[in-house]
């Protein structure tokens, strides 16, 4: 028999102990709830990365100037001009962009390329992935990669109203298009009342303000996507 003092506590302890039990349980509900949503989010953006397929038409003036030496039209030929060109283009001037309002969007007409020839040389990568996962993070880091090259694709299309179903050579040629249109516009400089600058700088503050607010949100889900693959 236990004394009213020892009764105490023993029964202190027990309360202690199914205290400790039960935040444990918690904290393991927690990270396996978390660890559940990190995996759903990572088949999501699996299934967006795509598949590697080669563009059966390619535009006209891409073809006349990007792959102007590429003799029979081979991809492995025309992704290593692209990627070329569009390193040169990506690192143009603001000046330059200027008068060259077209140059940014053939730009994104290579990354397309030069996305498809990461998917094409991941692609023995891709399927050990999905073999071994979520059991195994197999080629994790792969995967990661892919992902943040295909959301910089993501936002480069729908700033041009496409989005990741939009075949590739649908893409291809609107990205061309619009770029040709942009390049035939003549640029002349005018003189523009100070306070239409200014509101024009407050505007573009609160777009970049509710974009970057957008972003950041997306970002911290992307940001567990990434430090569970890479980890």
């Amino acid at each position: 028999m236990f004394k009213t003092s020892n009764l105490s506590i023993y029964k202190a302890i027990c309360i202690i102990i199914i205290i400790s039990l039960s935040n444990f349980l918690i904290i393991s509900n927690s990270v396996s709830d978390e660890k559940n949503e990190i995996i759903k989010l990572v088949n999501i953006k699996l299934k967006e990365i795509g598949e590697f397929q080669e563009p059966k038409n390619y535009p006209e003036g891409f073809l006349k100037s990007t792959a102007k030496k590429c003799k029979n039209k081979k991809f492995y030929c025309i992704q290593q001009r692209a990627v070329k060109e569009m390193s040169l283009r990506f690192k143009r001037s603001k000046k330059y962009n200027l008068k060259n309002p077209g140059n940014q969007i053939y730009a994104m007409a290579h990354f397309e390329i030069f996305y498809l020839n990461k998917l094409r040389k991941e692609k023995e990568n891709i399927e050990k992935f999905k073999k071994n996962w979520p059991e195994k993070k197999v080629k994790g880091k792969n995967i990661a990669s892919l992902i943040k090259l295909n959301e910089s694709r993501k936002i480069m299309r729908e700033a041009l109203g496409m989005n990741l179903q939009t075949n590739i050579d649908v893409a291809l040629d609107t990205y061309w298009t619009i770029a040709d249109f942009l390049q035939q516009g003549d640029i002349k400089e005018h003189k523009v009342d100070k306070n239409l600058i200014s509101r024009g700088k407050l505007l573009d503050d609160y777009k970049s303000t509710v974009n970057k607010l957008k972003r950041t949100l997306e970002s911290q889900k992307l940001i567990q996507i990434y430090d569970y693959l890479e980890s």
